[in-house]
């Protein structure tokens, strides 16, 4: 059966009479007429349901329950085994008026139930009274779905944009790469990128978009479409912000921004230039020595003016040499909530990173991934993305 998710606001209802009597049938179309309402008729309930399936656009049916080849009754349990059908709201108009009959038609889904003769006050008013608040109930039920389908399809559109948003592959000579991408239910705005330059360098970028569904991922997209071009034509992750952050104001809600971390590396002098806005700082791991934050006053990105920036975009310079490590995560990492309660937070992180600093950086990336997994073990309410590189 195809029935449809929605009836014309602005269109008069329909209404399907079914009853085997045509006098019956031609009384109730009489006193409903004047409130503007189309018909349908039918003798059975056979007739009913074939009617259904050829008009879906039958808002509401008036049925008889004593009628020959398909009773009410056995209509009712039809329309309670199809799904669609049950959104038509059935007012049940019959002779009988035993108390088992009628407590039988109403636990079958039935919205009301009227006893013949109908009186003038029931045919005046309170029948149409019923009818308009039923129609009106359906409608507005048609019209939730309608809003949740669409809700559900922006869904699916902005989880293929995050998809597009994801690296497809990363081998670079010189620097190993590996990262995790765990989405939450909902979608959200988080972008990382790994990038080789025509100049012999190597990019390393990871954002993070306020707030989640379609807008999100859209604003995440513009990231991703501008933030390499600026990294490599101006060669400085700080004047990549700058632009990007003018880019953002102009294009994006006032309600938005963006946090991130980008940088560039040169295998050849073996420097890591990085700047950061707003996001959370990346650990920095050196072959010998303890663990320390790449650290700056910052600003999230799509907020202020560039001239009036609390703290500005600035490039700092780092030596690394062979064996360092750089962690690179999104709030979902460290915010994420513990099944016993608390967040996973940053020091347990940096106790993780540190007590199996010589794992090789994919079983490395698999003990963080199992750790956050058992502390929280529920569903993420954010995404959780890590990058871990090795110089």
């Amino acid at each position: 059966m195809r029935l449809p998710h929605e009836t014309e606001a602005n269109q008069a209802p329909v209404i399907l009479i079914v009853d085997d009597a045509r006098l019956n049938r031609e009384l109730l179309r009489l006193h409903l007429a004047k409130h503007g309402y189309r018909f349908l008729f039918a003798q059975n309930g056979a007739e009913a349901r074939e009617a259904v399936y050829d008009h879906p656009e039958v808002d509401l049916i008036l049925l008889d329950l004593v009628m020959p080849d398909m009773d009410g009754f056995a209509f009712l349990r039809w329309r309670q085994e199809h799904g669609d059908a049950q959104t038509i709201p059935v007012i049940v108009n019959s002779s009988l008026d035993d108390f088992e009959s009628i407590a039988r038609a109403l636990t079958m889904d039935s919205y009301d139930y009227f006893t013949k003769p109908l009186g003038p006050n029931d045919l005046e008013v309170v029948l149409p009274l019923k009818i308009k608040n039923a129609i009106n109930a359906r409608r507005l039920m048609l019209e939730t779905r309608r809003q949740n389908e669409v809700m559900l399809r922006e869904l699916e559109m902005a989880a293929r944009y995050q998809q597009f948003l994801l690296p497809r592959s990363v081998a670079f000579p010189g620097l190993k790469v590996s990262y995790l991408f765990q989405p939450c239910q909902s979608v959200g705005g988080d972008y990382f990128d790994f990038l080789e330059l025509s100049n012999g360098e190597f990019g390393l970028l990871m954002a993070d978009v306020s707030g989640h569904g379609v807008a999100a991922a859209m604003t995440a997209s513009i990231v991703k479409a501008l933030l390499p071009g600026y990294l490599e034509q101006l060669n400085s992750p700080a004047e990549a912000f700058a632009k990007l952050n003018a880019d953002l104001l102009r294009l994006t809600q006032e309600d938005s921004f963006v946090t991130a971390f980008a940088a560039l590396y040169d295998p050849r002098e073996r420097v890591l230039t990085w700047s950061l806005a707003g996001h959370p700082a990346p650990v920095f791991l050196p072959r010998q020595g303890e663990p320390r934050l790449l650290a700056q006053d910052s600003v999230f990105l799509g907020v202020f003016e560039n001239e009036n920036l609390p703290a500005t975009y600035r490039d700092v310079r780092e030596t690394v040499q062979p064996g360092d490590r750089l962690v690179l995560f999104t709030d979902g990492l460290t915010e994420a909530p513990g099944a016993q309660g608390g967040a996973y937070g940053l020091e347990r992180l940096l106790s993780l990173l540190q007590a199996q600093r010589e794992q090789p950086l994919e079983a490395w990336r698999e003990l963080i991934w199992e750790d956050l997994h058992s502390f929280v073990n529920a569903d993420f309410p954010d995404d959780v993305a890590f990058i871990l590189t090795e110089f």
